[in-house]
């Protein structure tokens, strides 16, 4: 049992403030189960709503982006994709890209033009029949060799 900052012990049956997610607002709950010292389920006392016990509103999508020091931090959405993409294109530049079939076999270090992916690098020769390439999208595993 643990006690709240108005003096009242927390226990099965006992009332506490929170977050009900039906009424959208901070109200009166009985405490339904415990886990250890801290309530896991109430049931609102205005709508009769179960659920787990949340002690304040969730927090809006601004708030989540937020910094500690209130600064509002970019998305990683809007976040510039990371420069390996980029560097190892540079690197390539010599490189004529080379147009993706499963059937042809190809090296670490090979710029390939794919019909859906778009222009990528292989970074990585698994095996006889796969390769990981590197696309501004992201990495993919394709075949090759077949």
């Amino acid at each position: 049992m643990t006690i709240q900052e108005n003096g009242s012990i927390n226990k099965p049956g006992g009332d506490i403030d929170a977050w009900c997610s039906k009424c959208k607002m901070i109200l009166a709950h009985t405490i339904e189960a415990m886990v250890g010292d801290r309530p896991a389920r109430v049931h609102c006392n205005t709508c009769k709503a179960q659920h787990a016990y949340k002690a304040a509103a969730p927090r809006t999508a601004q708030e989540r982006s937020e910094g500690k020091q209130g600064e509002t931090r970019t998305p990683l959405s809007a976040r510039p994709r990371a420069s390996r993409y980029k560097s190892l294109l540079k690197a390539s530049e010599q490189a004529a890209p080379v147009a993706y079939s499963t059937k042809g076999t190809y090296a670490e270090g090979d710029v390939l033009d794919h019909p859906t992916f778009g222009r990528g690098v292989t970074t990585e020769v698994k095996d006889r029949t796969k390769i990981v390439v590197l696309f501004d999208s992201g990495t993919k595993t394709l075949m090759h060799g077949g």
